[in-house]
């Protein structure tokens, strides 16, 4: 049986893919470039497909799927602040960010739910860490300029973005 401290962890989780999502589309408004386009691009896809996967299970464990105003308006402020830093800085600071305020309660997750109580469960809640942990080693490829900065969520995207037509992905493209 699944725990009530593995349900608050798993709508937490959900809450800061609604808040990731968020932030990620007004970045992507703002990006300067292809490049940017692209690794912006996949991230809102990152964040969405962490929205899609954790879905089913929060509807299996009866839990709300409703986006929250709180998390979308933290987001939006998130996006804002962002928005305003260079590009290198603000993925620094996303990395701290998203080190110290998520990155510890998405990896709780997988710590309140064993693959003997609930198979599925432990599947995504252990995905969901790795998909936390992409998002910190992105930001650290992109604040510290290496190549191919957006290979670790790619690579766990169900639905990667293709690298050309980039330019149709911003909404005044």
């Amino acid at each position: 049986m699944i725990s009530k401290e593995f349900k608050e962890c798993l709508t937490d989780v959900y809450h800061g893919e609604i808040a990731g999502e968020v932030a990620t589309d007004i970045l992507l408004a703002n990006a300067e470039d292809a490049e940017q386009t692209y690794i912006l691009g996949t991230l809102l896809q990152f964040e969405t497909e962490g929205k899609a996967i954790v879905r089913p299970l929060l509807t299996r464990c009866g839990l709300d799927l409703y986006e929250d105003e709180e998390s979308r308006t933290n987001g939006k402020n998130l996006g804002e602040q962002m928005s305003a830093l260079p590009w290198t800085d603000r993925f620094a600071t996303l990395h701290e960010l998203v080190s110290v305020n998520y990155l510890p309660r998405y990896e709780e997750l997988a710590m309140l739910v064993s693959a003997e109580e609930d198979a599925e469960a432990a599947r995504i809640a252990i995905f969901m860490g790795d998909h936390e942990r992409a998002f910190v080693e992105v930001a650290s490829n992109i604040a510290n300029n290496r190549p191919d900065p957006a290979a670790p969520i790619t690579k766990l995207l169900h639905f990667p973005l293709p690298c050309a037509g980039t330019e149709r992905l911003r909404r005044d493209g």
